[in-house]
This record gives C-alpha cells, structure tokens and sequence, in this order.
C-alpha cells in the first residue's frame, strides 16, 4: 500500500513531550532553533505527570551538601557505572534547574532561614544528605508547566497522536576510507491524519521515556513506554549503555490484582524500626530507612526465589514497631501520610484500614519502574562511541538524548527524587546542544539533497500496511511481558537469559505474520505491531546486556552468580549494532571509587546500620522518647514533613525567595 507522504523541515525534532522533552524544545527554541515535538500521547502525558512530585535539589536539607558530595553519592549508589561527567553535570544543575520551576509557579514549602526550598525531613531512597523537596500538587503540576512552556513558544510546532518510527541518517566519508553517520530527519506516522511525515533535520533528541511495559507487574508508568527510544537508536547504529539495569521499585501492591504493581512506599518512609520479613515472620532486611531501593528489591527476590516469599509473590513490609509507641507513634503516622501522599493513598484503599494504621504489615513486591540504562551520551546529550566515557566524535552526529532514554548517570541504582531533576538538567542541555548542532549543519535540512535517505524507511512502512498474518500484536505482547518478567526481571540466571533470547528470536519471526489492515488512518493494528516491534528490540538489548554482567548488582539478582563487590573493578556493559544488524556488546572499564572514600562510605553506612540495632535494643520507654527526640528534630513540634498548600505564595518569585 502506498500511504501519503508529507515533507517538513526543521532545525531540531524532540521525541516525547515529557520533562526532559518540553525542556530539550525550550531550550532548543531559546537558542534560536526551529522544533517539532513528536508526541504519541497528548503534550505533557508522559512519567513527569504521574510523578510523586519530589525533585532533588542540592543543599536543600543538609549544610554540608555541595556539588562533589551529590555527583559522588549518584556513582558509589550506582556500583561507580555511573559516568563522571554526567554526574557532575547533575549535581551543577540542580538548583537552576529547579529554579525553572519555581519560575514557572511550581510552590514549595521554603526554609526561610536558608530561604531556600525545604526538603523532607529524611533523606529519600539511597541518598545521604537531605536533598529531596516535595509538592503536595505532584507531578500534574511539572507536566502543566512543562506543557505551558511548550506551547507559548512560537519556535516550536508539535505533533500529537503521533509515532515516530525511524532516525533516518546519512553516511559520511571521513576521508581515511571510513565513514560517519549523521542524522538528516526522522519518519512520523501521524496516526490522526493518517499519512507519513518526513521530516528533514539535522538534529533529533531522543526523550521518549523507558520501558517498563516491557514488564508486568509495573509501576503506574504510562503505557507508552514501551522501549522506543533505545530500539530507535538501536536501529541508528547508537551506542548504548548498561541496558540490564532496569529499576523495579520495592514497595509495591502484591495484591489485590486490581492495584497490583502500583507503589505504596519508599525505604524512607519504613523510618526507623521499619523491617522486611519473609512469610515466616523472620527478618530478611533490617534497617530499610537506609537502604537504597536495590537493596531492598534484591532482599525480596531473593526470599521468593529461597521459596520463603509471600503468598502474592512478595515480602511483608513490618513497620508496626513505629506505631505502637505512644509519643512518638503519631509523629510517625504523620510521616508516613504527608512525606508521599499519593503512594499512602494507593496503599490505604488496596491494603485497608488495618494496614493503613500500620496494625499490620503490608505484603508487598517489586515492580518495574525506570530504566537506568539507555543511549550513551556525553553531559550535553550528544551520542557517543569508543573507550573509556565516550566520545561525540565517534557517536552519531546530530543525535541527542534525555531523561530514561540517556543512559550512564545512574549505573545501577537510580536514587530517589532524581527523576525530575535528570529530566529538567539534561533536557536543557540536550536541546541547546541540538541547537548548536544545528546551526553548524548551516542549512544542511533544507532541500531535497536527503530525500533520498528516506526512501528505504518509508517502503518499510508501506510493506507493513495490508500485512496478512494470523497474529495479533496485543497477544505476542503479553508473552513478551511474561516471558521477560521471568528471564530478564528482577531475578536472572545465564540459562533464564539464553532462553530469553531464544523467545525473542521467535517472536521476532511471527512480527511478519501480524495481521494489519490496509487503512491508514487510526490503524492501531500497526501501531501495536511497532511498538512490540520496539519492545522485542529493546528485550534484545537488555538479554545481551544482562548475559554481559557477570553477577548481581543494582536492580536484579543474578542467582548464578555471587554478588559484585564495591571493591571489585567497575565496568558497564555497551551493547553495538554490527554492519550486519546483529548486536555486539563489550565491556568498558569505568573508574572505581578510591578505596579510602569507600571505606569512610562502608564505615559511616555500618555506623548508622549500628545506631539503628542499639535503638531497637533499648527499653520500650527509652526507645519512644529517643524516636521522638528524633521525628521532633527532622518535622517540627507540628510532626507533618514538608508540604505546600497548593496556590499558596510562601514561595512565590520576589516573596523571600532567590529563584
């Protein structure tokens, strides 16, 4: 079938509309490029918009934060996966990047000593310093302001509704008998108006979010995410990084099925006497409060996979030892309500009042979350290639990414509250790079001079249309969820992986015997098969990534292998795409942290680990007013963690604020 074709140019096209997406067009446009974003959902439905709403924020909550403590913090939590550029420029950023949002009304509670916002009074999910601020309006209010920016600049057009489906690149001969890619456009099915959109450009930035719907159970994540933009750059000939690294958060509803998957706390918010215990009662992870989510996810598995999980396939979270207290039990409840709203909200209508009370313990298990992994990038977005952290000259030129689709800052372990944070940085520096890229390419998207190279993708697509086939995308769908669940989840063994890749090979083989109608407007039968087309791609990559790493480390347990040792040489793993199409994957060395900075970090880790026994080993009495001491120093008399009344002016711009 031959489907309309329409043509457009553009300096810059941004993939998703997210945080990281709306701030890679602004930043474009304020640099004086010309931008499309391609969006399937509406502008600003993305992650960003279902979001607890908590943002990092450097020195928020602690005197002693600074740019190298945060940049460190990121690589030792992340197994030193982490890239150091890419954390450094995370740990510069934060502030302005959240002063961004300030400007655009975003209204946190204000420390008006330090007048700066307020952090919770713990530090969140594997920090070590206070630096995670709240909103009591969540992530509605980021995606709101992200959309605002968006569509009051005249610079940038968007699309909705639609999908990308391709980086279209050119060879370039560099002169020594090898050549170079470079982006000149991408392919759009505009699902609405059914046609092609070719779109020449020089650059693309890639912020299509991640890919837990390659999973179930997941976490409330748009169903969208469905591995676009790695398969995407994948299929550009991109580099990418650490791909088995998938977060799955740990504290998630085991049951009922209606709620399953859905989160319902944090380590932070088990405070201080909260424990996991397996079906037998006994205690499988002491000191939660303190733990990164890895730790506590790996603890779950490896109590299922030990036969001594749940009913529901998951641990008890006990944290009735806060409760019982009589003075300092109220602070507590107060904690666990106001420090994530949403999430205690979720927990109170799946688990009940008992369970709400914290009477009793919640059954809960992990469920996918966020990817960590994703295209490797320099600290502006820029593809990259080679040894060591990479280098844009080798990478693609004119490819950029942002947010889940950027990998190499969390390695193997994303820590709470930096979502948001990530987004709005490299969102920012992404788009301006674009921009600049754009400018040097002077002029290079106009004309028909590449229309060419859009020959090949466009007959992909037009083959696909009228397709006739027995199969239905949405089926081969829920075999890709299951199958990846059980080989390239949480838990993995060498013999789980070779089977996933044989499963991949065959549901990549009945991709032909989709059946897909000849229509071209609103054909969902095409756009199930592209994005399960996107999602095996993606399996693919993390499979040989996940065969790559050789024990457990971050987000998954790998029951055939030992644990990998902080003191052990760090390395991330780089899955290619040969001339041939076949993947290749390597490893690359990265830096470990010095041995006398990881023994002070082990050392202040068992020392907080220690005082935590010593407070659970004191006398009832002694132990309440200890635990009230402490809820008094970090909230207030008040007992409530930090919060904003919503259209309140505490921390309205010019009102004893410095955003």
């Amino acid at each position: 079938m031959t489907i309309e074709t329409e043509w457009r140019d553009y300096d810059v096209i941004v993939v998703g509309s997210g945080g990281a997406g709306s701030h890679a067009a602004q930043a474009a446009a304020e640099a004086g490029a010309r931008v499309l974003i391609v969006s399937k959902d509406p502008i600003g439905c993305s992650d960003t918009k279902i979001s607890e709403g908590l943002a990092t924020v450097r020195e928020s909550g602690s005197d002693d934060d600074s740019e190298a403590t945060l940049s460190e913090n990121l690589r030792m939590a992340g197994g030193d996966l982490p890239v150091t550029a890419l954390t450094d420029a995370f740990a510069q950023d934060s502030k302005e990047a959240y002063d961004r949002y300030r400007v655009q009304g975003l209204r946190p509670a204000i420390d008006t000593e330090n007048d700066t916002p307020k952090s919770l009074p713990l530090p969140m999910g594997g920090h070590t310093r206070r630096r995670s601020v709240g909103h009591r309006n969540s992530g509605i209010a980021f995606s709101h302001a992200n959309w605002n920016g968006v569509i009051q600049d005249s610079r940038i057009d968007y699309l909705e509704d639609c999908w990308f489906l391709d980086v279209v690149t050119e060879e370039d001969d560099n002169g020594n008998g090898s050549t170079h890619k470079r982006v000149v456009g991408g392919l759009i099915y505009d699902a609405a108006r059914g046609t092609l959109v070719a779109v020449r450009a020089p650059s693309v930035v890639i912020a299509a979010g991640g890919l837990s719907t390659l999973y179930f159970p997941k976490t409330d994540t748009m169903r969208g995410n469905t591995g676009d933009s790695y398969a995407v750059a994948a299929r550009a000939g991109a580099d990418l990084v650490d791909m088995e690294q998938v977060q799955f958060l740990p504290f998630c509803v085991a049951s009922p099925p209606s709620y399953e998957g859905l989160l319902i706390g944090e380590p932070v918010t088990a405070s201080y006497l909260g424990v996991l215990r397996d079906k037998n009662g006994k205690v499988i992870l002491d000191g939660v409060y303190l733990r990164t989510r890895a730790e506590c996810s790996a603890a779950i598995m490896r109590a299922v996979e030990d036969g001594r999980g749940t009913p529901n396939g998951g641990a008890y979270l006990d944290m009735t030892a806060n409760r019982k207290h009589p003075r300092s039990g109220p602070y507590f409840m107060k904690f666990l309500a106001s420090a994530l709203p949403s999430a205690y909200k979720v927990a109170r209508q799946a688990l009940g009042k008992a369970a709400a009370n914290c009477d009793e313990a919640w059954e809960v298990r992990p469920s996918a979350h966020y990817m960590m992994g994703g295209i490797r990038t320099d600290a502006d977005g820029a593809s990259v290639a080679g040894e060591n952290a990479g280098d844009a000259a080798q990478g693609i030129t004119g490819l950029f990414a942002a947010g889940q689709a950027m990998g190499g800052l969390f390695g193997a372990n994303r820590l709470g509250s930096t979502s948001l944070t990530e987004g709005a940085v490299f969102g920012a520096r992404a788009g301006h790079a674009a921009a600049q890229n754009a400018n040097r390419a002077d002029g290079a998207s106009n004309g028909g001079s590449v229309d060419g190279a859009f020959t090949a993708y466009i007959g992909r697509v037009e083959k696909r249309f009228g397709q006739q086939g027995d199969r239905a995308a949405a089926t081969l769908k829920r075999e890709l969820q299951r199958e990846s669940w059980i080989n390239i989840g949480p838990v993995r063994t060498a013999e789980r992986i070779a089977h996933m890749e044989t499963v991949l090979s065959d549901l990549e083989g009945q991709l032909d015997h989709v059946a897909i109608s000849d229509h071209a407007d609103w054909n969902q039968a095409f756009i199930e098969f592209e994005e399960l087309r996107n999602l095996i791609a993606t399996a693919r990559t993390v499979a040989a990534a996940s065969r790559e790493r050789d024990g457990s480390l971050g987000g998954h347990v790998r029951l055939d292998k030992s644990e990998i040792s902080a003191f052990s040489q760090p390395y991330s793993t780089i899955v290619g795409t040969a001339a041939t199409g076949a993947l290749k994957v390597r490893r690359v060395a990265r830096p470990r942290t010095p041995l006398k900075r990881i023994m002070s970090y082990k050392y202040q880790d068992a020392k907080r680990k220690a005082q935590v026994k010593f407070l659970r080993a004191l006398p009832a009495g002694m132990q309440d007013a200890q635990l009230e001491k402490k809820y008094i120093a970090i909230m207030g008399t008040a007992g409530a963690a930090p919060e904003i009344t919503p259209g309140g002016v505490d921390a309205a711009i010019g009102e004893g604020t410095k955003a």
